[in-house]
């Protein structure tokens, strides 16, 4: 068993410490503790970025008396063009990012030993990429400790997608690193595989917490009251896609256990989430400040000093409730239905039974060359693969990325006993928004 060094396990401890003192502040004593952080942030970074050192200077910024709205939005286009400016650590830059990526799918594998590198294209369709030192990474991914107490050696089942540099399966393994591992047994099932093996799987792990998104999730219920999973869960976790009322009620009639919802991203780690004592779901305001918007939310992240985002701008839509009894934290409470409900790529398997491959699967694909994407579901047993590839790349580039994306989504396809499916690479210069929405879909139907 690897043990954390002494001052890893020392920033735990302060962690935990502190996101247990902030529950106790009142709202005023939040936001002045927010503004003390983001002043100190901001003159971090303008020692330590040229992005914003550069901005700062442009802007007449003073980071002793500015505030978030001071700066301008930020947009993952403009991180992706001022990647190398904007990081404060020299060592890190985007390609030596996206070369590590295209070797890693290991969750758990740091870059260099010592970074945390997350990817994803979202549904904005580009790629981003995302990093924290370690001391970021414990200020972020401590929070999980607030939705479930910590008990000896809890066995967490997470299904969802797993071979890779996900935010959701990195969060989940920190749970088996070091001192962690005392606390709990996390076993990861990756949604690629087959649903039969994936209840099977289960079964024999008998998880104390089932943790997933909602849509596996509710087809494991289905599969329970069917009599094929036979688990009896304390705790279940829903993360990676919005928790309608209904699937909610239906997952805690079938289990009987309430569902904890969680929401986070690659950019901010845990943003928000269901807090013991009180209904509905909360900010994580300890080190996040959010604006919401009415088609946006921006966010500016106080604890990634590798990376400072400030005001970045997120498609997600976050929605207060105020219809909601007063909370004794003094975070914002918001609906719990959070972001876009993608279409699920249903198809049929060669067994003539319909499974799935979750949107995020495919949104998550790391291929060198492809810069977006967009799945056109044509029938049960054929789709079409929209690929936009990065500018500038010769012949035999465009190729190999070509043949990548063939061998990357027929290897999807076989993992699920889809191997009749039949798919289509369709190169296109652009990627059109939804008419209605004017939001960007991953997956839309013929």
């Amino acid at each position: 068993m690897r043990f954390h060094p002494p001052r890893e396990s020392f920033l735990w401890l302060k962690a935990l410490w502190n996101h247990w003192r902030n529950g106790r502040f009142t709202r005023s004593q939040l936001e002045a503790a927010q503004l003390r952080k983001f002043r100190k942030l901001a003159a971090w970074a303008q020692a330590r970025s040229p992005y914003y050192r550069r901005l700062m200077k442009e802007r007449q910024i003073d980071p002793a008396t500015c505030v978030p709205t001071d700066f301008p939005l930020l947009t993952k286009r403009e991180v992706n063009e001022h990647f190398d400016e904007i990081v404060t650590d020299r060592q890190i830059s985007r390609q030596r990012i996206a070369d590590f990526l295209a070797r890693s799918a290991d969750p758990a594998e740091l870059m260099d030993g010592k970074y945390h590198v997350l990817h994803t294209s979202g549904t904005s369709g580009t790629i981003g990429y995302f990093v924290y030192s370690k001391a970021d990474w414990i200020r972020g991914a401590s929070q999980v400790a607030r939705a479930s107490r910590l008990r000896w050696r809890k066995r967490v089942a997470f299904v969802a997608a797993t071979q890779g540099h996900f935010a959701g399966v990195s969060l989940m393994l920190t749970g088996n690193q070091g001192s962690n591992s005392f606390f709990h047994d996390v076993r990861t099932f990756d949604v690629g595989q087959p649903l039969g093996k994936i209840v099977e799987e289960l079964n024999r792990f008998q998880p104390e917490v089932l943790s997933g998104y909602a849509a596996i999730l509710k087809m494991l219920a289905e599969a329970q009251e069917r009599g094929e999973l036979r688990i009896q869960p304390t705790e279940l976790g829903n993360g990676g896609e919005p928790l309608l009322p209904d699937v909610k009620a239906y997952l805690e009639r079938v289990f009987g256990v309430p569902v904890l919802n969680g929401y986070a991203s690659s950019e901010h780690l845990y943003m928000a989430m269901s807090l013991r004592g009180v209904e509905g779901m909360h900010l994580l305001e300890d080190d996040l400040i959010f604006e919401l918007g009415d088609d946006y939310t921006a966010v500016t992240n106080l604890f990634n000093e590798t990376m400072p985002l400030i005001r970045y701008r997120m498609d997600d839509v976050l929605v207060p409730d105020r219809e909601a009894a007063p909370s004794r934290y003094p975070y914002t409470r918001v609906r719990e239905v959070v972001g876009r409900q993608e279409n699920a790529l249903v198809f049929t398997n060669v067994h003539g039974q319909e499974d799935f491959i979750h949107p995020i699967v495919v949104a998550e694909l790391v291929v060198p060359g492809l810069n977006a994407w967009q799945v056109v579901l044509e029938d049960k047993t054929s789709f079409r693969f929209r690929a936009r590839l990065e500018n500038g790349l010769g012949v035999e580039e465009r190729t190999s990325t070509h043949e990548a994306v063939h061998r990357t989504l027929r290897g999807l396809l076989e993992g699920k006993e889809m191997s009749n499916v039949r798919f289509q690479v369709e190169e296109v210069d652009d990627l059109a928004v939804d008419p209605r929405s004017g939001k960007f879909r991953l997956v839309v139907k013929e």
